[in-house]
């Protein structure tokens, strides 16, 4: 029982050691080049979100995998940890306690908001993708993980021509298909100060990706550019419950993007814009790879461990 709380105690102490310098050089290297790649990035959320949930993925898999086996296997029965060690695992503790009450605390708001416009909606459907009607929902919203559904303002059906309606209700479900709502669940899961940075240009990344998978052709760019600019003039994000702001949900009409760049992009549509690529191919071959490599010599792997968590860890 002593050598397990050891073990966990060792572990929690390494994924502060990792999790911590890792955040900052992030933040580092994020406010050194974001001046000269920042359009270049805007195109870009997969990058964004990977950026801003990597040094807590790597802190934690190393964590996981790596120091705990290795203490289990490795380490001396004799206790030897220091006052350090007890201080960053405490560190660890208050980071991953931060991180579930930020999750739990927008997850009550989020739910409490869609339980408050949920009352009086009108169901209705689009690309098999439910769409309810509600006075005091925002113009246009998306809430939900497993089962999405789009929640519309009478206001937006009232303001709206159909063929608006219509491409405003496929940004939704942009956001949908790229999952950001999880994306968002796991970003307050993870803190760490000055993050906001980064998660802002994710946000706004994601706004514009959405946009992007919701038109086709340039008649479509300029019905999405005119619901954006009806809607932005007519009402806030999230109307009169401002109290009950969901952090869970994703807003056509959102502050965390720029209505001016967005319909700029919109209005200077082009059609190049709409595929890129598949860099994410060659990023899945080259972590095939590397967990290859490592499985196969994972024994060695661990021996390494061990000796890094006893030079880093007290």
């Amino acid at each position: 029982m002593i050598f397990a709380a050891r073990g966990a105690l060792v572990s929690l102490a390494f994924f502060a050691v990792v999790y911590c310098p890792l955040s900052v050089l992030m933040l580092l290297a994020w406010r050194i080049t974001a001046r000269k790649i920042r359009m270049r990035l805007v195109s870009s959320p997969n990058f964004l979100f990977v950026l801003r949930i990597f040094p807590f993925a790597v802190s934690a898999a190393v964590t996981l995998f790596f120091t705990l086996p290795s203490f289990w296997l490795l380490e001396r029965t004799s206790p030897d940890e220091d006052v350090a060690t007890f201080i960053l695992a405490a560190c660890s503790v208050v980071i991953l306690s931060a991180g579930l009450f930020r999750l739990l605390k927008t997850q009550a708001r989020t739910t409490r908001a869609v339980a408050h416009w949920l009352g009086g909606a009108n169901a209705g459907s689009h690309a098999s993708l439910p769409v309810l009607t509600a006075s005091d929902a925002p113009s246009l919203v998306l809430v939900g993980i497993r089962k999405p559904k789009v929640m519309v303002s009478h206001s937006a059906t009232t303001l709206l021509s159909d063929d608006e309606l219509q491409v405003a209700v496929r940004h939704e479900l942009g956001h949908r298909h790229s999952w950001d709502n999880l994306k968002k669940v796991l970003i307050s899961a993870t803190p760490f100060p000055g993050m906001s940075i980064i998660e802002s240009a994710w946000q706004e990344a994601a706004e514009l990706a959405a946009d992007d998978s919701a038109v086709t052709n340039r008649q479509e760019a300029l019905d999405l550019a005119a619901a954006l600019i009806k809607l932005a003039r007519s009402s806030p994000e999230w109307p009169n419950q401002e109290w009950i702001k969901p952090l869970l949900a994703t807003g056509l009409v959102s502050s965390s993007s720029s209505i001016t760049l967005r319909v700029t992009r919109l209005l200077e549509w082009r059609m190049i814009r709409q595929r890129i690529g598949h860099p994410w191919r060659w990023t899945l071959l080259v972590l095939f790879v590397l967990l290859v490599g490592i499985a196969s010599n994972y024994g060695t792997a661990l021996v390494l461990m061990h000796r890094s968590t006893e030079l880093l860890v007290p």
